[in-house]
C-alpha cells in the first residue's frame, strides 16, 4: 500500500486529472472549481491536491442541494 491510499487501495489524495476525471469535467472545470473553493484542496509544494474526503463532501453537498425529481404516481 503506497502512503497516500487507503487500505482498499484507492487515493487518498488526488490529481486534479483524477477529480476531474471522477466528476466527468473537463480538467480545466476541476482546476476552476479548486480555484473558486467550490472544491476544497490542499496545495503541497507547488502541487494541488484534492483529499479524496473533500471530493466525497462536494459530491454530498451537490446532492443535498438537488431538487428530488418529479415523481409520477
Amino acid at each position: 500500500m503506497s502512503p497516500n491510499s487507503s487500505p482498499d487501495n484507492s487515493p487518498v489524495l488526488l490529481k486534479v486529472k483524477q477529480a476531474a476525471e471522477r466528476l466527468y469535467v473537463s480538467r480545466s472545470t476541476a482546476y476552476n472549481m479548486v480555484k473558486s473553493g467550490e472544491i476544497k484542496s490542499v496545495l503541497i509544494r507547488r502541487m494541488i491536491r484534492i483529499p479524496e474526503t473533500a471530493l466525497n463532501e462536494y459530491l454530498a453537498n451537490k446532492l443535498a442541494a438537488a431538487s428530488p425529481l418529479a415523481t409520477t404516481e
